[in-house]
Protein backbone atom coordinates (compact mmCIF):
# COMPACT_ATOMS: atom_id res chain seq x y z
CA UNK A 1 0.00 0.00 0.00
CA UNK A 2 1.68 3.75 -0.83
CA UNK A 3 2.75 5.65 1.78
CA UNK A 4 0.68 8.30 3.98
CA UNK A 5 2.27 11.75 2.93
CA UNK A 6 3.03 13.83 6.02
CA UNK A 7 2.64 18.13 5.70
CA UNK A 8 4.69 20.38 7.47
CA UNK A 9 1.87 20.70 10.24
CA UNK A 10 3.21 18.23 12.55
CA UNK A 11 1.32 17.90 16.24
CA UNK A 12 4.20 20.03 17.35
CA UNK A 13 4.08 22.44 15.17
CA UNK A 14 0.04 22.97 15.32
CA UNK A 15 0.62 22.77 19.49
CA UNK A 16 3.21 25.41 19.51
CA UNK A 17 2.73 28.17 21.73
CA UNK A 18 3.96 31.95 22.73
CA UNK A 19 2.75 33.09 25.95
CA UNK A 20 1.97 36.82 26.90
CA UNK A 21 1.26 37.42 30.39
CA UNK A 22 -0.53 35.23 32.25
CA UNK A 23 -3.66 34.56 30.18
CA UNK A 24 -2.39 35.52 26.50
CA UNK A 25 -0.87 33.64 23.73
CA UNK A 26 -0.27 33.29 20.24
CA UNK A 27 0.19 30.92 17.86
CA UNK A 28 0.93 30.76 14.04
CA UNK A 29 -2.22 29.89 11.52
CA UNK A 30 -0.65 27.24 9.53
CA UNK A 31 -2.02 26.09 6.20
CA UNK A 32 -5.84 26.74 5.22
CA UNK A 33 -8.13 24.85 4.55
CA UNK A 34 -10.17 24.32 1.23
CA UNK A 35 -11.78 27.64 1.33
CA UNK A 36 -8.50 29.53 1.41
CA UNK A 37 -9.04 30.31 5.88
CA UNK A 38 -7.60 28.50 9.21
CA UNK A 39 -8.88 25.03 9.38
CA UNK A 40 -11.22 25.05 12.28
CA UNK A 41 -9.38 22.24 14.01
CA UNK A 42 -6.41 24.31 14.82
CA UNK A 43 -8.03 26.73 16.30
CA UNK A 44 -10.11 24.03 18.58
CA UNK A 45 -6.86 22.39 19.60
CA UNK A 46 -4.68 25.72 20.20
CA UNK A 47 -7.63 27.29 22.34
CA UNK A 48 -7.39 23.51 24.03
CA UNK A 49 -4.18 23.65 24.55
CA UNK A 50 -3.98 27.59 25.67
CA UNK A 51 -6.79 26.18 28.13
CA UNK A 52 -4.51 23.51 29.30
CA UNK A 53 -1.57 25.83 30.15
CA UNK A 54 -3.56 27.14 32.75
CA UNK A 55 -5.13 24.15 34.61
CA UNK A 56 -2.65 21.73 36.63
CA UNK A 57 -3.00 18.35 36.25
CA UNK A 58 -6.77 17.59 35.56
CA UNK A 59 -7.96 16.18 32.10
CA UNK A 60 -10.44 17.54 29.76
CA UNK A 61 -13.76 15.98 29.55
CA UNK A 62 -15.31 18.48 26.88
CA UNK A 63 -15.46 21.26 24.85
CA UNK A 64 -18.12 23.70 23.05
CA UNK A 65 -16.26 25.90 19.67
CA UNK A 66 -18.09 28.94 17.93
CA UNK A 67 -16.84 29.54 14.70
CA UNK A 68 -17.38 33.80 14.46
CA UNK A 69 -15.33 34.56 11.44
CA UNK A 70 -13.07 33.24 8.96
CA UNK A 71 -9.51 33.18 9.98
CA UNK A 72 -6.91 34.75 7.77
CA UNK A 73 -3.60 32.78 7.53
CA UNK A 74 -1.80 35.96 6.89
CA UNK A 75 -2.03 37.28 10.36
CA UNK A 76 -1.14 35.45 13.90
CA UNK A 77 -3.99 34.37 16.33
CA UNK A 78 -3.96 35.69 19.39
CA UNK A 79 -5.85 33.69 22.24
CA UNK A 80 -7.07 35.06 25.18
CA UNK A 81 -8.35 33.21 28.57
CA UNK A 82 -11.04 33.58 30.74
CA UNK A 83 -10.69 31.71 34.22
CA UNK A 84 -14.61 31.15 35.33
CA UNK A 85 -13.96 28.18 37.58
CA UNK A 86 -11.41 26.46 39.75
CA UNK A 87 -12.44 24.03 42.05
CA UNK A 88 -11.08 20.65 43.86
CA UNK A 89 -12.69 18.34 40.77
CA UNK A 90 -13.40 20.77 38.44
CA UNK A 91 -12.23 23.69 36.29
CA UNK A 92 -13.40 25.34 33.27
CA UNK A 93 -11.92 28.22 31.03
CA UNK A 94 -13.35 30.32 28.03
CA UNK A 95 -10.89 30.78 24.98
CA UNK A 96 -11.29 33.20 22.29
CA UNK A 97 -9.13 33.61 19.39
CA UNK A 98 -8.33 37.28 17.78
CA UNK A 99 -6.71 38.48 14.69
CA UNK A 100 -6.11 41.88 13.64
CA UNK A 101 -8.68 43.15 17.18
CA UNK A 102 -11.76 40.76 15.56
CA UNK A 103 -12.63 37.81 17.67
CA UNK A 104 -13.09 35.20 15.37
CA UNK A 105 -13.55 32.11 17.44
CA UNK A 106 -14.27 31.00 20.71
CA UNK A 107 -14.11 27.51 22.94
CA UNK A 108 -15.15 26.96 26.49
CA UNK A 109 -14.06 23.69 28.14
CA UNK A 110 -14.24 21.61 31.03
CA UNK A 111 -12.00 19.73 33.10
CA UNK A 112 -12.50 17.03 35.59
CA UNK A 113 -10.39 14.58 37.90
CA UNK A 114 -11.29 10.93 37.25
CA UNK A 115 -13.12 9.80 40.26
CA UNK A 116 -14.78 5.98 41.26
CA UNK A 117 -17.70 5.96 40.28
CA UNK A 118 -20.76 4.28 37.46
CA UNK A 119 -19.36 3.02 34.05
CA UNK A 120 -20.76 1.74 31.04
CA UNK A 121 -20.65 1.72 27.04
CA UNK A 122 -23.62 0.66 24.77
CA UNK A 123 -22.07 2.30 21.49
CA UNK A 124 -21.17 -0.33 19.58
CA UNK A 125 -18.26 0.26 16.98
CA UNK A 126 -19.32 -0.62 13.62
CA UNK A 127 -18.07 -3.85 11.84
CA UNK A 128 -15.31 -2.57 9.54
CA UNK A 129 -12.18 -3.54 7.67
CA UNK A 130 -8.93 -3.04 10.00
CA UNK A 131 -6.71 0.58 8.34
CA UNK A 132 -4.21 -1.77 7.19
CA UNK A 133 -6.91 -2.67 4.68
CA UNK A 134 -8.17 0.64 3.99
CA UNK A 135 -6.31 2.59 1.56
CA UNK A 136 -5.52 6.03 2.24
CA UNK A 137 -7.53 8.92 0.62
CA UNK A 138 -4.86 9.94 -1.43
CA UNK A 139 -3.92 6.59 -3.30
CA UNK A 140 -8.32 6.20 -3.41
CA UNK A 141 -8.18 9.65 -5.34
CA UNK A 142 -5.45 8.72 -7.29
CA UNK A 143 -6.37 5.14 -8.22
CA UNK A 144 -9.86 6.51 -9.18
CA UNK A 145 -8.85 9.79 -10.72
CA UNK A 146 -10.89 9.18 -14.14
CA UNK A 147 -13.87 8.62 -12.62
CA UNK A 148 -13.66 11.73 -9.35
CA UNK A 149 -15.24 14.82 -9.60
CA UNK A 150 -12.62 17.70 -9.82
CA UNK A 151 -12.94 18.92 -6.44
CA UNK A 152 -12.89 15.24 -4.97
CA UNK A 153 -8.79 15.58 -6.83
CA UNK A 154 -8.48 19.08 -5.89
CA UNK A 155 -9.01 18.57 -2.30
CA UNK A 156 -8.18 15.36 -1.36
CA UNK A 157 -4.68 14.18 -3.34
CA UNK A 158 -2.36 16.41 -1.33
CA UNK A 159 -0.50 15.91 1.70
CA UNK A 160 -2.86 16.21 5.11
CA UNK A 161 -1.38 16.57 8.79
CA UNK A 162 -4.00 13.78 9.45
CA UNK A 163 -3.97 10.61 8.30
CA UNK A 164 -7.13 9.33 6.50
CA UNK A 165 -8.48 5.84 5.55
CA UNK A 166 -11.86 6.28 4.38
CA UNK A 167 -13.78 2.87 4.61
CA UNK A 168 -16.14 2.11 1.30
CA UNK A 169 -15.52 5.90 -0.15
CA UNK A 170 -17.02 4.38 -3.35
CA UNK A 171 -20.63 5.34 -1.09
CA UNK A 172 -19.43 9.41 -1.04
CA UNK A 173 -16.84 10.17 -3.31
CA UNK A 174 -19.03 8.08 -6.52
CA UNK A 175 -22.61 7.92 -5.25
CA UNK A 176 -25.11 9.41 -3.75
CA UNK A 177 -25.73 7.19 -1.12
CA UNK A 178 -29.09 7.53 0.70
CA UNK A 179 -27.98 6.72 4.18
CA UNK A 180 -25.83 9.98 5.38
CA UNK A 181 -23.15 8.17 7.32
CA UNK A 182 -19.65 7.38 7.01
CA UNK A 183 -16.51 5.90 8.85
CA UNK A 184 -12.90 6.38 8.38
CA UNK A 185 -9.81 5.53 10.36
CA UNK A 186 -7.30 8.11 11.18
CA UNK A 187 -4.30 8.55 13.20
CA UNK A 188 -1.83 11.20 13.41
CA UNK A 189 1.72 9.78 13.05
CA UNK A 190 3.55 12.94 14.55
CA UNK A 191 1.87 12.78 17.67
CA UNK A 192 4.09 10.01 19.05
CA UNK A 193 6.56 12.92 20.28
CA UNK A 194 4.26 13.75 22.50
CA UNK A 195 4.18 12.22 25.58
CA UNK A 196 1.38 14.47 27.88
CA UNK A 197 -1.86 12.98 27.46
CA UNK A 198 -3.72 16.40 27.20
CA UNK A 199 -2.30 17.64 24.79
CA UNK A 200 -3.12 14.07 22.90
CA UNK A 201 -6.48 15.28 23.85
CA UNK A 202 -5.81 18.67 22.10
CA UNK A 203 -4.44 16.40 18.98
CA UNK A 204 -7.89 14.64 19.24
CA UNK A 205 -9.54 18.01 19.16
CA UNK A 206 -7.90 19.08 15.59
CA UNK A 207 -8.50 15.41 14.08
CA UNK A 208 -12.03 15.80 14.97
CA UNK A 209 -12.62 18.70 12.68
CA UNK A 210 -11.93 16.49 9.25
CA UNK A 211 -14.91 14.92 7.90
CA UNK A 212 -16.84 15.48 10.67
CA UNK A 213 -19.46 17.84 8.90
CA UNK A 214 -19.58 16.46 5.53
CA UNK A 215 -21.61 13.92 6.14
CA UNK A 216 -24.61 15.64 6.56
CA UNK A 217 -24.42 16.45 2.78
CA UNK A 218 -23.71 13.00 1.76
CA UNK A 219 -27.11 12.18 0.39
CA UNK A 220 -27.55 15.25 -1.57
CA UNK A 221 -23.88 16.70 -3.13
CA UNK A 222 -20.24 15.54 -3.57
CA UNK A 223 -19.52 16.50 0.30
CA UNK A 224 -16.82 18.98 -0.50
CA UNK A 225 -16.25 22.51 -1.06
CA UNK A 226 -16.53 23.73 -4.76
CA UNK A 227 -17.22 25.94 -7.00
CA UNK A 228 -20.90 24.45 -6.74
CA UNK A 229 -20.81 23.99 -2.77
CA UNK A 230 -20.19 25.57 0.30
CA UNK A 231 -19.37 23.36 3.55
CA UNK A 232 -18.58 25.64 6.51
CA UNK A 233 -18.34 24.62 9.96
CA UNK A 234 -20.42 26.52 12.43
CA UNK A 235 -20.10 25.03 15.89
CA UNK A 236 -18.09 22.04 17.35
CA UNK A 237 -18.14 20.30 20.81
CA UNK A 238 -16.12 17.06 21.48
CA UNK A 239 -16.89 14.78 25.27
CA UNK A 240 -13.90 12.54 25.86
CA UNK A 241 -14.67 9.71 27.50
CA UNK A 242 -11.55 7.07 28.04
CA UNK A 243 -7.75 8.23 27.52
CA UNK A 244 -6.26 7.86 24.10
CA UNK A 245 -3.44 8.52 22.05
CA UNK A 246 -3.66 10.47 18.31
CA UNK A 247 -0.57 8.09 17.08
CA UNK A 248 -2.53 5.12 17.39
CA UNK A 249 -5.83 4.52 14.84
CA UNK A 250 -8.94 5.84 15.71
CA UNK A 251 -12.34 4.94 14.09
CA UNK A 252 -14.55 8.05 13.16
CA UNK A 253 -17.80 6.78 12.43
CA UNK A 254 -20.23 9.46 11.51
CA UNK A 255 -23.57 10.43 11.17
CA UNK A 256 -26.57 13.29 10.21
CA UNK A 257 -30.07 13.20 12.22
CA UNK A 258 -30.82 16.42 10.11
CA UNK A 259 -30.13 19.11 7.81
CA UNK A 260 -32.70 21.76 6.65
CA UNK A 261 -32.61 25.45 5.98
CA UNK A 262 -29.04 25.93 5.29
CA UNK A 263 -27.99 23.71 7.95
CA UNK A 264 -26.92 20.32 8.70
CA UNK A 265 -25.98 18.60 12.00
CA UNK A 266 -23.70 15.48 12.11
CA UNK A 267 -22.77 13.11 14.76
CA UNK A 268 -19.49 11.58 15.70
CA UNK A 269 -18.22 8.53 17.92
CA UNK A 270 -14.50 7.89 18.07
CA UNK A 271 -13.32 4.44 19.10
CA UNK A 272 -9.93 2.64 19.46
CA UNK A 273 -9.20 -1.02 17.73
CA UNK A 274 -10.94 -2.61 20.55
CA UNK A 275 -14.14 -1.06 19.70
CA UNK A 276 -13.67 1.55 23.14
CA UNK A 277 -15.89 4.64 22.82
CA UNK A 278 -13.28 7.45 22.93
CA UNK A 279 -14.60 10.61 22.49
CA UNK A 280 -18.25 11.81 21.24
CA UNK A 281 -18.48 14.77 18.47
CA UNK A 282 -20.96 16.98 17.27
CA UNK A 283 -20.57 20.14 14.65
CA UNK A 284 -23.48 22.05 13.08
CA UNK A 285 -22.66 23.65 9.64
CA UNK A 286 -23.18 25.73 6.80
CA UNK A 287 -24.59 24.02 3.61
CA UNK A 288 -25.11 26.11 1.10
CA UNK A 289 -25.53 25.92 -2.91
CA UNK A 290 -23.40 28.69 -4.72
CA UNK A 291 -25.58 30.08 -6.91
CA UNK A 292 -28.13 31.23 -3.77
CA UNK A 293 -27.63 34.55 -2.64
CA UNK A 294 -26.05 35.27 0.66
CA UNK A 295 -25.45 37.82 2.90
CA UNK A 296 -23.36 35.62 5.48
Amino acid sequence: MTDWQATSDTATSILALTQNGLDGFTALSGATNHIGTVFGGRLIAQALAVAVRTVEVLPVSSLHAYFLAPGLDNLPLEYRVTRLRDSRRFANRQVTAFQDGQAIFTLICEFHAPEQSFSHQSAVMPSVPPPEQVAPVQQFVRDREADLDVAAIRNFSSALPVELRPVAPEAYFMQRNAQPERAFWFRQPSAAAIEDPRLHQCLLAFASDYWLAGVAAVPHVFPTNSREFLISSLDHAVWFHRPLRCDEWLLHHTLSPSASDGLGLSLGQIFDREGRLLASTAQECLLRRLDTPSTM
